[in-house]
């Protein structure tokens, strides 16, 4: 959505207006703790045209606790080669008959075909399959929008109804060079949502699939349900999806047929007999009431559950609820791990999977959430930006500088496929190096024990121990002592 030079001029008139207040000092620098620009123009925004303001990507949160926690280094050797750490990661298994296997432990979030533009869905496509010849297997979530065709059926399956979308979806995009044959092949594992909004009509959807993740909530906007603006929901993109075109698609703030605990379990029970108890179960939360949560889905037959702290990203969110409500990735991890603990106290531990979203894009950070007691994270930004985003937050629009979530004209296929596969390549090598270097053959072998807090706050809600003069002066004597071994 793009506003006309009346907000400009509300918005000078409430500059004016704040300049004659104590918001502002006698410089003319405004005071930061009282006046917030960005908050300024959300109100002209509103006094414009009355509607509440939408936004893009993650929560802007002062302090995502991943920068006050640091990683303890093992030893000091500069020639040893980590290539064959371990990185990898299994879903499944706790009740489902088969696993999926990555060889990361970080995968690509739900981001559906309407959020982002058809362009963007290839090249991730595209990507995750050369990876997948090069020995690299990672996850790929469908988001809540659907599958596209190529991503559930065989090139060779006969359905002339699939062959004419396919041709008609192409055609639209000036994509209708690209080999169908290169197009209609998975290789990597394919995760679909089961959202409350229920946006697919293909049964090959839930049949298909590697795996079955229901959509309760996310980070971004806990307890408010997806929106697809009306300007996205093209013909095809509300062919895909099953609704009217150019009318907003609004998902439940719930699914209507799960209301409580028995309810998830019924769910539940109902998706495995559909798929025979094949494929593996994930409930995915939103950061909010996460021992609650926790507890509820460790005993409704799930394989794993994925938490979102409040800094996930969304295509479309009001501000008020994504910068105002949940709690953020660091916490939700130690609140989560805190109630597996607690469950498996009464009894032997099994296969269930803690999975982490929010504000998670690097090697780091990844270490971080593993440490703290995930087993895989997903990444939605971090995609983005290897294709071009540009952090402009008007996701929601069809005016995307990057061509990602509109104007898909100037989005390079070839080059975001290149540059997809750079990023998942260096992060892997990267995430090798640092497990190797603090001692460790696998990632899965991270803990607690590897993370330091460097102040109070981040100690409260980690429950790491801080640093101090003796913890500073341990790592003196560990490096004084592997430089002695390094010289003999």
């Amino acid at each position: 959505m793009s506003y006309p030079k009346d907000v400009l001029e509300i918005k000078r008139n409430l500059l004016k207006e704040a300049s004659t207040t104590s918001l502002v000092s006698k410089k003319g620098n405004f005071n930061s703790l009282y006046y917030d620009q960005s908050k300024i123009i959300l109100d002209a925004r509103k006094a414009f045209d009355g509607l509440i303001p939408y936004s893009g990507l993650g929560a802007n949160s002062t302090n995502d606790y991943f920068s006050s926690i640091d990683l303890i280094g093992g030893t000091l050797k500069s020639d040893s080669d980590y290539s064959k750490v371990d990185l990898s990661l299994t879903i499944g298994g706790r009740y489902s008959n088969r696993k999926i296997t990555t060889n990361v432990p970080f995968f690509v979030s739900g981001m559906s075909y309407g959020s982002l533009k058809l362009p963007a869905k290839i090249a991730l496509h595209l990507a995750l399959n050369q990876l997948a010849e090069d020995g690299i297997r990672v996850i790929m979530n469908t988001g809540e929008g659907g599958a596209l065709p190529w991503e559930i059926h065989d090139f060779d399956n006969g359905d002339t109804n699939v062959t004419e979308y396919v041709s008609r979806l192409l055609k639209e995009h000036n994509l209708d060079s690209i080999d169908r044959k290169q197009l209609f092949r998975r290789n990597y594992p394919l995760v679909v949502q089961y959202a409350s909004g229920r946006f697919w009509k293909d049964p090959n959807y839930l049949l298909n699939a590697d795996a079955i993740e229901i959509k309760i909530g996310q980070g971004a906007k806990i307890g408010h349900g997806g929106l697809l603006p009306g300007s996205k929901v093209t013909e095809l993109v509300a062919e895909n999806r099953g609704i009217p075109p150019y009318k907003s698609a609004h998902s439940p703030s719930r699914h209507l047929d799960i209301l409580g605990p028995e309810d998830l379990v019924a769910k539940i029970l109902e998706l495995r007999e559909i798929t025979n108890w094949n494929v593996p179960i994930i409930v995915k939360v939103g950061a909010s009431r996460v021992p609650d949560d926790i507890a509820i889905i460790l005993k409704s037959y799930a394989d794993a559950a994925a938490i979102d702290g409040y800094v996930g990203g969304t295509g479309a969110a009001p501000w008020e609820i994504r910068d105002s409500i949940g709690i953020n990735t660091i916490p939700a991890i130690r609140l989560a791990k805190d109630a597996m603990d607690n469950y498996y106290s009464k009894g032997d531990i099994d296969e269930f999977k803690l999975i982490a979203h929010g504000g998670i894009w690097d090697s780091k950070r990844i270490a971080k959430c593993i440490a703290l007691g995930s087993n895989g994270v997903g990444i939605g930004t971090g995609f983005l930006i290897s294709m071009g985003c540009t952090l402009v937050q008007d996701c929601y629009t069809n005016s995307c500088p990057a061509g990602l979530t509109g104007s898909y004209e100037k989005l390079n296929i070839q080059s975001s496929v290149k540059q997809i596969v750079n990023y998942i390549k260096g992060t892997r090598i990267e995430l090798q190096n640092i497990v190797g270097y603090i001692g460790k053959k696998r990632i899965q072998d991270l803990n607690k024990g590897d993370l330091v807090a460097t102040d109070e706050i981040s100690n409260m809600v980690s429950g790491l121990s801080t640093t101090d003069k003796n913890y500073y002066r341990r790592i003196r004597g560990k490096i004084s002592e592997c430089m002695e071994k390094n010289l003999r």
